[in-house]
Parts: C-alpha cells; structure tokens; sequence
C-alpha cells in the first residue's frame, strides 16, 4: 500500500499529526509512506518506520508552494492520500482514496483525527529516533537522576510566562538539588541578557541547550526528566509525546484543541486570555507540580 501523507507545517500540530501515522504503520505493515512537509518539521520523520521519502514543501505566496506537490506527484498512483492542510491540492492527484482533513476549535485534534480516519482504537502521537541520536543526548544529561525540562519561549511572547516567575518558582524548596534542563531555540529570546543572567544566577544547576542538536534529540532528554514546564509550543507537545509529565502553560491559546496529549496538566491563566500569562501565579503553578508529583 503506498501512501502519501501531506502533513502540516507546524512543529506542533506535525507532532500530534504522527499519531495517524502510527495508525497506519500499525494497520499496514506492508505499506510505504511518503511524506510532504516543511523545512521545520522534515527531521521527525527521519526514522519514521516504512518510510519512503520525505518531500519537503514551504509555503509559497499565492499558494505556489502547492505546484511542488503536483510536479513531484504527476507521474505516481497511490493507494492513499492523506491531507491535512486542508488543500484542493489532493483532487489532482492520482490515488484510489483521498482523506482531506478539516479542522474545527471544538474538541483536541487528536480526537479530531481518531473522527477524521473512522477509529475507535487510541491514537498516540510519536517521534522516532535512532540510538545514535539518544547516545548524543546522554552525553549531555550526564544521567543526572533529578531532571527538569523547561522551555520558557515560545513563538508568540503571550503565550510565555516571565523568567522572573519561574525564577520564583524554582527558589522553592520543593525543587532543592534539581537540575533544570533548559532548551528552545534562541530566536524566540526578547531579551538575551535575561536569560543570561537567569543562568548566571541560579541557585540550580543549569544545563543550556538552546539551539542545541535537532528535535529529535530532545526525545530521550525528555525521557529521563521528571516532568516539562513551559509555554504552548512543539517543544511541549514533543516532550508529551515522549511521555514526560507535562506540565503546560496556557494564556491565549486553545487549550481544548492543543493541549499535550495524554496524562499531562494545563495550567492556565487566571483571567482573560487578552492578559495573555501576565496573571499566572507561581503558586498555582507550584500547587499544580505539587499534586501531580511526589
């Protein structure tokens, strides 16, 4: 069975996009999977089990990103074409079925994508990773038994609660002989001397993986922590995926479509989602890890 799977572009909705995939890697153990995604995204499928290609396309003005797709696909017949950005795309294409997603705000898109491909069985989003890639991960933890991740940026400043907050937090004595593994990519930083002198002055060990390795190589990193903090991003979706507790910080986004996926916390601002995290108390964030970990 040969299927063509256009996922999105997001680093985030890619990672809960994969649980489809899981589903049908499962259900055909024959097929071959070709994937269409984004510059951003195209490293989660490296060890994708039946893949066959990854086809990266980024989006163009006028949607002329969609011509790439086309060009590449004249020539080939498929079993199956997945869409899932929602484009018209897919009814030129040569295939015995198309599936073009429609998303909506109403329920988690996992939930949406169990409706979207008729099953009952549970759906779980994954990133697969060689040994390599967890080997070159070790190395950086040093297999330090008392780890927490933490990714205070994100891509939208509102979405991200301050450096002094969670300054705040880890003081407490409920964190005492941690280690905070700090990752996200430098980009997303307003203000570098903050972070700079967040890690120059804590209490804590800090491990310093901004712009470090790939996503993939966060997998087995977060494997090892006790639990994620930080902002609605891939980042938190990734580290959920792997299974870490996670606990998620939500202002202005939907929590109900893409909060972390599994048995994992949202805790979410106090007051209106204009505010964005400015009234995120560190005690409900506290009370919250507090409850959940022991």
């Amino acid at each position: 069975m040969k299927i063509l799977f256009i996922g999105p572009t997001r680093i985030g909705d890619t990672i809960l996009s994969t649980s489809i995939l899981n589903f049908y890697i499962k259900k055909f153990d024959q097929c071959s999977i070709s994937v269409v995604t984004s510059s951003f995204a195209k490293d989660l499928y490296k060890f994708m089990p039946q893949l066959q290609e990854i086809i990266v396309v980024d989006k163009k003005r006028f949607g002329l990103h969609w011509l790439n797709i086309i060009k590449f696909s004249i020539f080939r017949k498929w079993d199956l074409v997945i869409d899932l950005r929602s484009s018209a795309t897919s009814y030129f294409l040569n295939t015995k079925k198309r599936m073009i997603f429609r998303g909506n705000e109403l329920s988690h898109k996992v939930m949406q994508f169990s409706k979207f491909i008729d099953t009952k069985e549970a759906l779980i989003p994954e990133i697969w990773y060689s040994q390599e890639d967890a080997d070159i991960s070790y190395k950086k933890i040093k297999n330090n038994d008392h780890l927490i991740a933490v990714a205070p940026y994100s891509n939208w400043p509102k979405k991200d609660w301050s450096l002094k907050k969670y300054k705040n937090l880890f003081q407490n004595k409920f964190f005492k002989n941690h280690t905070i593994i700090l990752t996200g990519v430098s980009r997303d930083i307003l203000n570098k001397r903050e972070i700079e002198e967040f890690i120059k002055t804590s209490e804590l060990e800090i491990i310093n993986l901004f712009d470090w390795g790939n996503l993939r190589n966060m997998v087995p990193i977060f494997k090892k922590c006790r639990f994620f903090i930080g902002s609605d991003s891939g980042l938190m979706h990734l580290a959920a995926s792997s299974g870490c507790k996670t606990f998620a910080l939500f202002g202005p986004t939907n929590d109900l479509v893409y909060g972390p996926w599994g048995n994992h916390k949202v805790i979410k601002s106090d007051k209106d989602q204009d505010y964005g995290l400015e009234n995120l108390s560190v005690e409900k964030v506290l009370n919250s890890i507090k409850e959940c970990i022991r």
